[in-house]
């Protein structure tokens, strides 16, 4: 039987949650890790809360064009690698 597990995000504390890491490691570079659908949250949903981030980091290509065809045109880290050689051509 499944527990009964939510989360509540509330989004406008990611950018302000950026804010205060850069005050603190002011040349730091931040990137948002947001793979699986940003943890079943819906990159959709969360990635514009998470625009002031210096790049983000998924876990495949199908996120890395959802991400682009969003709006995002920073840089994008897939962790992992192509499985198949046609995928990449």
């Amino acid at each position: 039987m499944p527990r009964p597990i939510s989360a509540t995000l509330h989004l406008a504390a990611f950018d302000n949650n950026l804010q205060v890491i850069r005050r603190f490691a002011p040349t730091a570079k931040i990137w948002s890790v947001v793979k699986a659908n940003a943890y079943g949250h819906g990159i959709d949903r969360v990635w514009q809360s998470l625009a002031n981030t210096d790049g983000f980091a998924l876990l495949d290509l199908a996120e890395a064009v959802m991400l682009r065809d969003a709006g995002w045109q920073g840089p994008i880290l897939l962790l992992e690698g192509f499985s198949r050689r046609k995928t990449w051509r």
